[in-house]
């Protein structure tokens, strides 16, 4: 099985192929309809047939890279049935283009590369999902894009203290160093560090934030090591929490990994309080 995983980590590079070729697809088969431009439409059996092998080869990778496990959710079943059909779709229709009996559908290939585009756009979005998390697109939207996305309003922080101490301070870097391999959808070693109950509920080797205790603490010890070392999260290369961030998360955990409640209620030593300010961007 390792080669078949091998080989589905090229379905993140090859899959920006048939989505280019769609693109020009589209582009042609619109200019190819005007007379100034209808010597182009010489090109059309070839694009047609490119974009079918290469959205075959995109998803067949893609389902060797789902075969590793870590894709869960509705986002990753949603990628899976849009990135099939666009290969199924795109195959009849080349299959149509290069037929002896092309000119009878030409009238089809226009709408068909346009319905391709639509497809593949609705692809690319659950695909985004996988890789930044179901609120990404929306999530500095205005609030009644964000309200479509199921989001609440996002909170105002008027000082540290006031502050949630997981979803105002610790759960934001979370989201943003952590959420690419962890969350909801894409769920790598079965852990999810994009909500409160995730990090507490830990990955299948056990929990990762024991509150109370920063020595048992998996997460703080992964985020705490050396960027050279094997076991250093974010892993490949992804861009780590800062030295102060790993810090308030090590005093966040101290204080019993709290989450509702206001920074305030807990106990804040003078050098925490200027890095959670200087962190959030508002005064004690």
């Amino acid at each position: 099985m390792d080669f078949v995983y091998f080989l589905g980590r090229f379905h993140v590079l090859v899959l920006h192929l048939p989505i280019g070729i769609i693109v020009a697809l589209c582009v042609l088969e619109w200019l190819s309809r005007k007379e100034k431009y209808r010597y182009l439409e010489a090109a059309s059996p070839f694009l047609w047939g490119a974009t079918a092998v290469s959205a075959l080869v995109t998803v067949v990778l893609g389902f060797m890279h789902f075969s590793e496990g870590a894709f869960t959710g509705p986002s990753a079943e949603q990628h899976r049935f849009f990135g099939t059909v666009v290969a199924v779709v795109a195959a009849g229709v080349a299959l149509l283009r290069v037929g002896k009996f092309a000119a009878s559908y030409k009238p089809l290939f226009m709408p068909a590369s346009l319905v391709l585009l639509v497809l593949v756009a609705i692809t690319g979005h659950y695909g985004g999902n996988l890789t930044h998390g179901s609120t990404y697109l929306v999530e500095y939207a205005p609030q009644f894009l964000r309200s479509l996305g199921g989001l609440e309003a996002r909170r105002t922080i008027t000082s540290v203290s006031s502050a949630d101490p997981f979803a105002d301070v610790v759960g934001p870097m979370l989201v943003e160093r952590c959420a690419s391999c962890h969350n909801e959808d894409k769920q790598e070693s079965s852990l999810v560090l994009t909500t409160f109950a995730g990090v507490m509920r830990g990955g299948e080797s056990g929990r990762v934030v024991v509150a109370g205790n920063t020595d048992l603490s998996e997460l703080l010890r992964r985020i705490s090591l050396p960027e050279d070392d094997d076991e250093f999260m974010p892993a490949e290369g992804k861009t780590p929490l800062t030295p102060e961030q790993v810090e308030i998360i090590r005093w966040w955990i101290s204080v019993g990994a709290p989450n509702g409640g206001t920074v305030g209620e807990h106990e804040v030593p003078a050098e925490m309080r200027a890095t959670l300010s200087e962190e959030l961007g508002v005064s004690f």
